[in-house]
């Protein structure tokens, strides 16, 4: 007999509808998980919807939990203190010849993984695990021995700046053909822009910094990736935003273009990241250096790159 499939919202609504109702805010909600007010306040109308009942009023300058939002909350809260727990519990400790490390799937697919066979071969016994997520733009601490991300530089972590993010638009070359061929950011306002739906600020930083008004991004095609976004663009379904050097492959073979020159200051810069107590240990120490050294070498990154003095460890 075929047993019933479990009918639960999705993990990333029920994260930012905890998160929202632990903290009464959505802003610090978004500070916490990474991401912007926006995606929150995205993901809870999702959940609601799935749910078919408000958890959170509106009406207030404050988003208040209605009736429903908390009888919910301790259900989620506390089931979600005991994953917690238990994961905690069952996870081994970490050896010396493990290492794992958190990065996004995006830089984990267009940088990271071409490299590591050079870092395999000169540390053989050490075991490399990839903790690859789309939406945690801070350390996770508690689940890995070390981060490449894009972050904010706190006082209980230790950081090594390794280059600038700069964000630039890339689409198919059919949009530089035609009558309605993009030549300056203004034409932009004829096209559907693609973007990720957890930083729905990339554009508006280029479009602002482009003397760009006005345009405003659709809620009818977006991704939680870049990766995504940009091979949404080489289908030409748009025009997507990226950052760092991870079109630079498209666009050498010709499946994107960059039709603007401009390149703009993300909010961030990648950083390796762990934690201050466990900076000294010998498989951070090695990764760290290895990195270093790839980004030193790869020629790609020069538009990127960051002058020795603006390099940061804290």
């Amino acid at each position: 007999m075929k047993l019933p499939r479990r009918t639960l919202p999705p993990l990333r609504a029920l994260t930012a509808f905890e998160a929202a109702a632990r903290l009464g805010s959505f802003r610090m909600a978004a500070d916490e998980l990474g991401i912007t007010r926006s995606a929150v306040s995205h993901q809870i109308k999702a959940l609601e919807e799935r749910i078919g009942i408000l958890l959170f009023s509106r009406e207030a300058r404050k988003p208040e939990l209605t009736p429903a939002g908390l009888a919910y909350y301790p259900v989620v809260r506390d089931a979600f203190d005991q994953i917690e727990t238990q994961t905690v519990a069952l996870r081994p400790q970490s050896s010396d010849d493990e290492l794992t490390v958190q990065v996004y799937v995006t830089v984990a697919l267009k940088w990271l993984i071409p490299k590591l066979h050079d870092f395999e071969r000169r540390f053989p016994n050490m075991r490399i695990r990839l903790s690859t997520a789309y939406f945690d733009w801070d350390f996770d601490e508690g689940n890995v021995d070390a981060a490449f991300i894009l972050a904010r530089n706190r006082g209980d972590h230790y950081y090594n700046t390794m280059y600038r993010s700069l964000l630039t638009p890339v689409c198919s070359p059919e949009f530089l053909r035609g009558p309605h061929a993009i030549r300056s950011p203004e034409d932009l306002r004829r096209h559907k822009l693609l973007y990720v739906y957890t930083a729905e600020e990339d554009w508006r930083i280029w479009l602002a910094a482009a003397g760009v008004k006005g345009i405003e991004l659709s809620d009818r095609l977006a991704f939680d990736s870049y990766i995504l976004a940009q091979e949404a663009a080489i289908e030409g379904r748009g025009i997507a935003m990226t950052i760092g050097p991870f079109a630079v492959d498209e666009i050498r073979s010709g499946r994107l273009v960059q039709p603007f020159s401009l390149m703009v200051p993300h909010r961030h810069s990648w950083v390796f990241c762990c934690s201050a107590s466990h900076r000294l240990k010998p498989k951070i120490r090695h990764f760290e250096s290895w990195l270093m050294e790839q980004v030193a070498a790869d020629r790609d990154l020069d538009p990127y790159r960051l002058e020795n003095k603006e390099r940061t460890g804290t």
